[in-house]
């Protein structure tokens, strides 16, 4: 007897990936044909690469349309309107001594005295200063020395009295640069007349906020007619007056090389410094020494201390020797200035 034996089913060969749907399902996708030429089919349907698109090129190749100080990304957004340019911060004159420029700004007007005093043979003088900013550059300034205590040489008893000054004299100041000008200005002695000449180029450097340095802001004046007016002493204005009545031979005008130096200890308060020399006959005359004298070879130095209660007043102190070589010479100096 014969038995009968099963066929061993085929396993269904395993299908491909199935690709990712689309619009419709992939042809042969769901054949159940066990044939490898069906399998191979359905694969080959179902398994096919996606083909990809390419990004167009960016317009600029080489980079050179970038700007670096606006790129763009997120949250920089550039809609192409102009933008307003940053404010402009208002400069006016600085409470600060060291940083004050070498003119007043435009509009601004200053009055100043300083008197002082010499102690042996004892005189004393003050002049009344004012000045005014036309522009930044151009500063307009009047002095009047007003009056003086001393001695009048004209007399011959020795009688100290407050004499009434009379030098009075106009100047201009140009500022070449933030750190340097130049000043020209005439000089008057009334009774007598005289005039003269004076040239300065004041300068001016500033390092930080604590620290300037100055020089040549009074440097020649120079004979015009008769003799050369003083603003800082009218014992010597006096003496020059005296002498064109005896045919003194008059200064042909005076030098003065100084520099000077500030230190900003507060907002408010300031230490300066001032030396110089002082040539007082350019002719070469040759007289005793002291300030309120012509014909003098001397040096000079003087400290003190400037205090600004309030940003347009100014009070200052200073003590120093107008000789160095004579201690007769020590000289006080008080300053008061106001702004308006």
């Amino acid at each position: 007897m014969s038995v009968a034996t099963a066929q061993p089913k085929k396993k269904a060969p395993a299908k491909g990936p199935i690709a990712p749907a689309k619009d419709t399902p992939a042809a042969g996708s769901g054949s159940g044909s066990g044939s490898g030429s069906g399998s191979a089919d359905a694969g080959s349907g179902a398994g096919s690469a996606v083909q990809m698109t390419e990004d167009a090129p960016p317009s600029d190749m080489n980079g050179t349309d970038e700007n670096p100080d606006n790129p763009h990304g997120a949250g920089n957004v550039d809609n192409g309107k102009p933008k307003p340019p940053p404010p402009t911060a208002t400069v006016g004159y600085p409470i600060e001594e060291a940083l004050r420029p070498i003119t007043l700004p435009e509009g601004m007007a200053e009055l100043s005295i300083a008197p002082h005093a010499e102690m042996s043979p004892f005189w004393s003088s003050d002049a009344l200063r004012a000045r005014y900013g036309i522009t930044r550059q151009f500063q307009l300034g009047v002095t009047y020395a007003f009056a003086g205590v001393y001695d009048d040489p004209a007399t011959q008893v020795k009688q100290y009295a407050i004499h009434p000054g009379k030098a009075v004299g106009i100047d201009v100041t140009y500022l070449i640069q933030n750190w340097i000008g130049v000043r020209i200005g005439l000089p008057f002695y009334l009774n007598p007349f005289a005039m003269s000449l004076s040239i300065a180029t004041p300068i001016k450097f500033h390092f930080g906020d604590k620290f300037a340095l100055g020089a040549f802001d009074d440097l020649l004046n120079i004979k015009l007619s008769k003799f050369p007016p003083s603003f800082t002493s009218e014992l010597q204005n006096a003496q020059a007056a005296q002498g064109t009545t005896t045919g003194t031979e008059q200064s042909a005008g005076t030098l003065r090389l100084s520099g000077y130096g500030i230190y900003q200890l507060q907002s408010n308060v300031a230490f300066t410094g001032r030396i110089g020399i002082d040539i007082g006959d350019l002719s070469g005359g040759s007289s005793t020494a002291g300030a309120g004298t012509s014909g003098t070879t001397l040096v000079f130095i003087r400290a003190g201390i400037d205090f600004t209660p309030r940003h347009r007043v100014d009070l200052g102190v200073s003590v120093g020797f107008d000789d160095l070589a004579h201690a007769g010479t020590f000289d006080p100096q008080l300053y008061l200035a106001l702004r308006i």
